[in-house]
């Protein structure tokens, strides 16, 4: 059984079909689709299967080999890099957070580690989930604060936030409890790039979003979001001072925040890190 296989089929896997893998892995599309046939004739059945046209699914018993695939390659880097390692200086604990946390939550974080041996060799790189999956999987960083679905062997979910409305505080929405998604027919919007809600999540045919602005940085979409040029469908803990949160009671999306880490992250460091994580998130 060859590595590079198994690497095709967690990035098809991840990456939710053979064209995006093979982006990902810099290769031919016909390449990657190769090594999966090979993969399935050695293993003795089919990976995927077709939904929706020409869609791909992996079928359970792909998902369970999958897993284990990823654990095989994650250790298998490892090896690797420890055997080439000729630094005998501390090495750095480099953190990936999404941009869509707070910044008042990273800074809390941050804070919890001072005065521990980790606060100076932390690094921190902000990336969305994919970019954190993938260097993740490159081990480029060992741990990952980020969306999770649930926990598993390298996972930890933290806590989960509904997705809300964002609005001035002057805005009429202030003098409701709760809103509904028809509400937010033809209102003005602050739509944020870095959400990862899928858009078919929030909008229909009858609730047409009135699109006003377009921002990646959420630190801008809530500026403009306060100052009353249009609401914001964010998660809860975005909410500030100036910006004020309103339910949205038939939107059921949830979003699950938690930490994801390397199986050869030490035990001690991956304690220190959940429990600042959890102060940040207090």
């Amino acid at each position: 059984m060859k590595m590079q296989h198994l690497r095709f089929l967690v990035a098809v896997v991840d990456a939710g079909g053979v064209g995006k893998a093979a982006d990902r892995l810099r290769l031919a599309q016909p390449t990657v689709s190769a090594g999966l046939k090979a993969l399935e004739i050695e293993l003795g059945q089919p990976l995927f299967e077709r939904t929706g046209g020409r869609r791909l699914s992996p079928t359970p018993r792909a998902l369970e080999f999958c897993r284990s695939a990823t654990d095989i390659l994650q250790r298998c880097d490892e090896a690797r890099r420890q055997f080439r390692r000729t630094d005998t200086r501390p090495a750095r604990l480099r953190v990936g957070v999404l941009p869509t946390i707070s910044s008042q939550r990273v800074g809390a974080f941050v804070s919890a580690l001072a005065g521990n041996e980790a606060a100076d060799r932390l690094q921190l790189w902000e990336g969305n989930p994919s970019r954190l999956a993938d260097w993740m999987r490159d081990g480029r960083i060992d741990a990952c604060w980020t969306t999770v679905v649930e926990d598993g062997r390298f996972a930890k979910v933290l806590w989960r936030e509904p997705f809300v409305a964002l609005v001035s505080p002057k805005h009429r929405f202030c003098r409701e409890s709760t809103i509904s998604l028809a509400d937010l027919d033809r209102e003005p919007i602050v739509l944020r790039g870095s959400c990862e809600m899928p858009r078919g999540r929030l909008w229909s045919e009858k609730v047409k979003p009135r699109i006003v602005a377009r921002i990646d940085r959420d630190e801008m979409a809530l500026r403009l979001v306060a100052s009353g040029v249009g609401l914001a469908v964010a998660p809860k803990s975005l909410a500030t001072k100036d910006v004020v949160a309103r339910t949205i009671r038939d939107l059921r999306t949830v979003r699950c925040i938690g930490l994801k880490w390397r199986p050869e992250l030490r035990d001690d460091a991956l304690r220190l890190l959940i429990a600042a994580v959890e102060a940040g998130g207090s």
